[in-house]
């Protein structure tokens, strides 16, 4: 039953980005506000929104696997700033059973935060870039994941055999 309520509201979503934005690659943004109960890892949660829960996918970010380095410890990072906490939600799309959002916590940006503070990549592919100089200063800092150095991206975690990855471990498209 849960899962029809949330692939009814992925469809509201989808259907709200009209045929002329995605011919030109503009996309509609839906805001809503949610309580967040819990987070399955650094960059997904799950959100009640008015009655239903849905999965929502920081937008423009990647947090280590679970089951990687550090993945745990991202995942705690999260959920100490929104757990239990009501969010403000900018959507604008889906990635596998996902709401791709922006999420906010009384008015920071929680995605920004995340990277700021060492507990993500900026995935420039989705972000273009918008993350670049906060994981920047994560890195000079030696937060979070990059208290120890360069470590396997999560995405070349996720695809080890990604011709890039072979070549560095740290590759993030």
């Amino acid at each position: 039953m849960q899962l029809l309520k949330f692939l009814s509201l992925v469809c509201v979503l989808a259907l709200s980005l009209s045929a002329e934005a995605r011919k030109k690659k503009v996309s509609t943004v839906t805001k809503m506000s949610g309580v967040v109960e819990r987070c399955h890892d650094g960059d997904t949660c799950h959100v009640m929104v008015s009655g239903k829960r849905i999965k929502v996918r920081f937008a423009g970010i990647d947090t280590p696997e679970i089951k990687q380095k550090d993945g745990i410890r991202a995942r705690n990072f999260t959920e100490s700033l929104i757990k239990g906490k009501t969010v403000d939600l900018e959507c604008d799309g889906t990635s596998f059973d996902r709401v791709t959002c922006t999420v906010y916590q009384a008015g920071v940006n929680i995605n920004a935060e995340i990277v700021r503070k060492g507990w993500a990549f900026d995935s420039k592919r989705y972000s273009k870039g918008k993350y670049a100089g906060s994981e920047q200063e994560a890195k000079v800092g030696k937060l979070g994941i990059w208290k120890d150095g360069q470590l396997s991206s999560p995405f070349c975690f996720r695809s080890p055999k990604v011709k890039q990855c072979l070549r560095d471990k740290a590759y993030m498209p």
